[in-house]
C-alpha cells in the first residue's frame, strides 16, 4: 500500500499459543470469510490524522468517491468504502512497524482518534461527501463502508483511556487493541448517518511468526464486535496467501510495482496469479510521482492493463492506493492524456458500486 521499507522490528517475546489461542482457525470458523467471497467493494485508502496530509475537504472526498467530469461534477459512484490507514503520528511515532521508527504510544492513539472524530473532522467530512453524492448521484445499495487501522502496540506497556496494558504479553496486546477498537466504535456511533463502521484493518504489511497468535486473537475480538477483519499484505510476505488461516475476512495483495522502476511489469502477472489462487483481491497503486519523474509517469498503465485482462479479479473487492492525492490531481486534470488515463482507470475498476439513481 505504501512505498515504505519492508523491514520489520525484531520479534516480540510473545508465545505463539498463549491465552489458548492457536492457529487452528479454519475458513469455516470465520463466519464472515465465505460471505465476502463475492464482495466487490471499491475501497479508497485515506491518510488522515498524520503530518503533512491532504486536507480531505468535502470536495476532495467527492472527487475520490465519485466519477467526476472536467467541471468536478459527480456522475457515478467510484468507491463505496474508505480505509483510514494513517501510519504516522503527529509526534513522529508510527502506528505500524516501520524499520527502526518508534511505535506510537497511548497518547498517539488518543490523538489520532481525537483528530479523526473531531467536529467537522475527516470522518464527518466523509459523511457529508457521501450525503452529497447520495443526493446528486443516487443511493448506494448498501451503506458506505468505513474501516480503521489498528495500531501495533509499543513494547512493554501502553497507557490508553486511563488504563495501562502490558503489551509484552499476548493477553495485554489483545486487550489493548480490543479496547482501541471498542473506543472507535463508541466514537463512531455519534452522528454519522451515511456511514457504516464495517471493519478494522491489521496495519502491519507483514506477518512475523511471533505475531500469528496476536493476529488470531485480535481477529476474534473484532468479530465479537460484529466487524470484519482486513489485511493488505506486501508482495512477497511470508504466508500472505494463507490470510484466511489467520482469521481475516478479506485481504488484498500489494503488487508493489509502481514504487520500484527497476521492477518489470511481469511483477503484476505474478501478483495477480497469486491473488487469484489465494482468492484475494489486488491493490491498485500509484502516487503523485506519476506527474513528475519520467521513470514513474507510465507505471500506472500496466496496472490498468492487468485489471482489464482480469475480469475475475474485478468482481472482487479492490483497494485503491493513490498516495494521498494523486487521484485528486488525475481526476481534476484537463490535460488530454491524463483525462484519457482517468477514464481508463474508471473503466478498469468496473463493475462500479451499484446504486439507485434518483429520478
Amino acid at each position: 500500500m505504501r512505498a515504505l521499507t519492508k523491514r520489520y522490528l525484531p520479534k516480540r517475546s510473545v508465545g505463539a499459543v498463549s491465552l489458548g489461542l492457536t492457529l487452528a482457525v479454519s475458513v469455516t470458523q470465520s463466519s464472515h470469510a465465505s460471505t465476502l467471497a463475492s464482495d466487490s467493494t471499491r475501497w479508497i485508502a485515506v491518510y488522515a490524522g498524520g503530518p503533512h496530509r491532504p486536507s480531505y475537504t468535502v470536495r476532495d472526498f467527492v472527487t475520490l468517491l465519485a466519477v467526476v467530469d472536467t467541471a468536478g461534477t459527480p456522475t457515478a459512484w467510484l468507491c463505496d468504502g474508505a480505509l483510514f490507514v494513517e501510519f504516522q503520528a503527529v509526534s513522529g511515532h508510527v502506528y505500524i512497524r516501520r524499520g527502526s521508527d518508534s511505535l506510537a504510544d497511548g497518547a498517539d492513539w488518543s490523538a489520532i482518534l481525537d483528530s479523526l472524530f473531531s467536529a467537522g473532522g475527516p470522518v464527518a467530512r466523509l459523511d457529508s461527501a457521501v450525503a452529497l453524492l447520495d443526493a446528486q448521484v443516487g443511493t448506494l445499495e448498501h451503506p458506505f463502508r468505513v474501516s480503521f487501522l489498528l495500531p501495533y502496540p509499543a513494547s512493554a506497556s501502553v497507557k490508553f483511556l486511563d488504563k495501562t496494558f502490558r503489551t509484552d504479553t499476548l493477553p495485554g496486546l489483545v486487550s489493548a487493541l480490543s479496547v482501541y477498537a471498542t473506543e472507535v466504535g463508541r466514537r463512531f456511533r455519534r452522528s454519522y448517518g451515511h456511514l457504516e463502521l464495517y471493519a478494522f484493518q491489521w496495519g502491519d504489511e507483514g506477518m512475523l511468526p511471533s505475531d500469528t497468535a496476536l493476529v488470531v486473537g485480535v481477529g476474534q475480538e473484532v468479530h465479537k464486535l460484529g466487524k470484519r477483519f482486513l489485511w493488505v499484505p506486501a508482495f512477497g510476505v511470508r504466508r500472505a496467501t494463507d490470510w484466511r488461516v489467520f482469521g481475516f475476512d478479506d485481504a488484498w495483495l500489494q503488487p508493489n510495482y509502481f514504487f520500484h522502476p527497476e521492477v518489470p511489469a511481469t511483477r503484476l502477472d505474478t501478483a495477480f496469479a497469486w491473488a487469484r489462487a489465494a482468492k484475494m483481491g489486488v491493490e491498485l497503486e500509484f502516487d503523485r510521482r506519476m506527474f513528475g519523474p519520467p521513470e514513474f509517469s507510465d507505471r500506472l498503465e500496466p496496472y490498468l492493463t492487468a485489471f482489464e485482462s482480469a475480469p475475475d479479479l474485478r468482481v472482487r473487492s479492490i483497494v485503491i492506493y493513490e498516495g494521498a492525492g494523486a487521484l485528486l490531481i488525475l481526476a481534476r486534470s484537463r490535460d488530454e492524456w491524463h483525462r484519457a488515463l482517468y477514464h481508463r482507470l474508471v473503466a478498469a475498476l468496473r463493475p462500479l458500486p451499484p446504486y439507485v439513481a434518483h429520478q
